[in-house]
């Protein structure tokens, strides 16, 4: 694999998880009530496992930073964006989709669906692929401005999509009201 694409996709993901865990930072008790919410885990476990889950996160987006750790920081990725999935799915198949999913951070709130599942499989797969063993060459300067417009347009899409899914239970309401 091209050493740009497993840049791009080691950049990104780090960037995903630290925004990530420093949202869950700013306002654990929001985070804690997620977790608690989600009825997986006992009541007196939840501030514990939420401060596990923030050490994850952190480790894992400074680990992918750096070539001798990014496959470590990539495999707690995967873990995490799979345990994330499966406590979403449990709870969607219990009929629960009112609860905050806890990736939004306290200004926006993002209930859960099925497209919290695809969008953490489709990061899982990119995780997966940015594990494969990069090709050695060295980079040029277009690599490197590749490499920025696409963790930026990744970025800003991420943005749009993320604003789209929290807005989307309001436009239902709005298109129901018409």
């Amino acid at each position: 694999m091209d050493p740009v694409v497993t840049i791009i996709i080691s950049l990104c993901m780090s960037l995903l998880f630290l925004l990530a865990a420093i949202q869950k930072l700013r306002a654990p008790a929001v985070f804690r009530a997620s977790l608690e919410d989600y009825g997986l885990i006992p009541t007196g476990l939840t501030g514990f496992t939420s401060v596990c889950l923030i050490v994850i996160e952190l480790a894992a987006a400074i680990a992918v930073l750096f070539s001798t750790s990014r496959n470590p920081g990539l495999t707690a990725m995967a873990f995490l964006l799979i345990l994330y999935s499966v406590a979403i799915g449990i709870n969607l198949f219990r009929g629960r989709r009112e609860i905050d999913c806890g990736c939004g951070g306290p200004d926006s709130s993002l209930t859960l669906s099925w497209w919290l599942v695809i969008r953490n499989g489709i990061f899982t797969g990119l995780v997966l692929l940015g594990m494969s063993q990069p090709a050695l060459r060295p980079l040029n300067w277009l690599d490197l401005l590749t490499i920025v417009l696409a963790v930026l347009v990744a970025s800003g899409l991420y943005a749009g999509i993320s604003q789209l899914l929290v807005q989307a239970p309001r436009m239902a309401e709005l298109k129901n009201e018409i």
